[in-house]
This record gives structure tokens, C-alpha cells and sequence, in this order.
């Protein structure tokens, strides 16, 4: 089967444990939209970053907590560089007892009652807490650390059963199901993205569906229009190229399908809050100061 762009298969969990913890700091904190199979919880370190969860956009600040289940569509993006998160990930097979009470017929699952946890939010406290608790055992690797990051998973699991309310989730359910006609939008839009001619009718008729039908399954999958998810799968491009690359920025902005060096500059200021330019000089500047002794 193809690797799908927007399927997550980087990180491997162990089969014995499956759970992993890291800090993540790229600039701009662009996470273009994917889904896996593990859960999700990205605790904000420093800065803000929205999030599109299941076709709901949220905003976070530094101290928030987002909450992603088992294969719900979700992106993060920035329009700063100064966002830091720690972001944990764990099979819902950790827990070796039958998952009945997490996963009860016809309510919402456990991990989709609430996708950000805020500092108003009463469990807030709590939860960081446990989140700091279960770093510090992964990163400290003692006897019997996977014992105690296993407690602590459960004990916040308990929270979220007990505190946030089951409610009826038959419309959650059903766009969770969509994934088959998504991988086949998400597809095309990353094959063709340096397309400066590619537009919303002809995305809708490649997918055969009807632009206005099309408009609104991509704004209510994702959270955003079809020229702000295209825009967004342009930017990350550009940003890698301008990262990796000494390409002048006036052939990343054609390779990455914007028709002028100004649509370019202005689109990615709108996004990031610089230019290019400055943008890749920052860059190189943090490299340099890495390298450091």
C-alpha cells in the first residue's frame, strides 16, 4: 500500500511499551495534517500554536494541553517561531485490561471528550502533573520506570472518565470514518501542490465531487478552506527548502507553486510573521550558534 503523506509512520513504538515522549521546537511549529493510530497529548511549553482536531480549530497558549485520540485527523501550526511543546504518544494497548470503560457503545471516547485542556479548566492542574511525573520517569529510565509511566497513564485516564462528561459522539464517529476519501484529497493536494494553476474546481473535479460539496468537506474535515490548507502545504515546503537548501528564495517560491516572489513574501509573512529572507537567516544563525563549542 502507498505511504499516504498525511499518515504518520515515522515513529516506531516498541510492541512491549508503546509509548515515546520528545520536545519538539521547528520553526514556525508547522505539523501539516496527519493522523496515527497512537494517542496524542501535546503540553505547550513555551508560545502559542493552533490546532485543528477532527475538523474543530483551536487556539493554545503556553500551559495548555492538547488532547488527540487514536486516528483523529489533527495539524498544529504557528505563525511565530518561538513555540516549544513536549508532545507524548502511546498505543491504546499499554492498558492490558479490556478498554470497555474507556470506549463505552454510542458516548464519546475517552480521549474526545476535550481537546484542549486550558489553565481554567479544573483537571488542568492535575493533568500537569501527571505529564511531568511521567517525563521525568522516561527521561530518568529507573527500575521500574515503565511500571510508574503506566500508573500515571492511567490515573490521568481515570480523570478524563470520571470528570469530563460521555456524551453522544455518532457525528465525531461518522467523520472519523472519512479517512479512505481524505487520503485521496490529501493525496493529490501534496502531489500537486507546485501547480501555480492548481484551484479549488479542479481539486473537486480530480476528486470527483462537486466544488461547492468540496469547499465545504475540506472546511468541515480540517477546520480551513481549501486556499488555507493549499497555502499551509506550500509554507512547509518553502520553510524545508529554505532550511535545507541555498536555493535563491525566488525558485523556492515557483517550486513550491506561488506565481510571483511578492504573493511568496506576502503569504509567508502573513503565516510566519517574517519573510523568507529573514526567515532562513534566523536559521542559519541558530545552526551556527549550535555549533558553538
Amino acid at each position: 500500500m502507498e505511504c499516504l503523506p498525511f499518515y504518520e509512520k515515522e515513529k516506531r513504538l516498541d510492541r512491549s511499551f508503546p509509548f515515546i515522549v520528545w520536545d519538539s521546537e521547528k520553526p514556525g511549529f508547522w505539523f501539516p495534517f496527519h493522523w496515527h493510530p497512537q494517542v496524542e497529548i501535546v503540553y505547550i511549553l513555551k508560545g502559542s500554536f493552533d490546532a485543528v482536531v477532527n475538523g474543530k480549530l483551536e487556539e493554545g497558549d503556553q500551559g495548555d494541553i492538547f488532547v488527540v485520540d487514536s486516528g483523529l485527523i489533527h495539524s498544529y501550526s504557528n505563525p511565530s517561531s518561538a513555540a516549544c511543546a513536549r508532545i507524548f504518544q502511546f498505543g491504546l494497548e499499554i492498558f492490558s485490561e479490556n478498554l470497555a470503560d474507556m470506549y463505552e457503545p454510542e458516548t464519546s471516547p475517552l480521549f474526545r471528550r476535550k481537546s484542549i485542556v486550558s489553565s481554567r479548566d479544573a483537571i488542568h492542574g492535575r493533568l500537569e502533573t501527571l505529564l511531568e511525573g511521567i517525563f521525568e520517569e522516561y527521561q530518568r529510565r529507573q527500575a521500574g520506570r515503565r511500571l510508574a509511566i503506566i500508573s500515571k497513564l492511567y490515573e490521568l485516564s481515570l480523570i478524563f472518565l470520571r470528570e469530563l462528561p460521555a456524551e453522544k459522539d455518532a457525528g465525531s464517529m461518522k467523520r472519523n470514518n472519512n479517512h479512505e476519501r481524505l487520503e485521496r484529497i490529501f493525496t493529490f493536494l501534496e502531489n500537486n501542490f507546485d501547480d501555480p494553476d492548481l484551484s479549488l474546481e479542479m481539486a473537486a473535479e480530480k476528486n470527483c465531487l462537486n466544488k461547492f460539496y468540496f469547499s465545504r468537506y475540506l472546511k468541515e474535515q480540517t477546520g480551513r478552506s481549501f486556499f488555507e490548507h493549499l497555502s499551509r502545504i506550500r509554507l512547509h515546503q518553502a520553510e524545508r527548502r529554505l532550511a535545507e537548501t541555498d536555493l535563491p528564495v525566488i525558485d523556492i517560491a515557483y517550486m513550491c507553486g506561488f506565481n510571483s516572489l511578492a504573493t511568496f513574501n506576502r503569504i509567508f509573512k502573513t503565516y510566519t510573521g517574517t519573510t523568507p529572507s529573514a526567515y532562513r537567516a534566523g536559521k542559519e544563525l541558530r545552526s551556527s550558534n549550535r555549533r558553538l563549542p
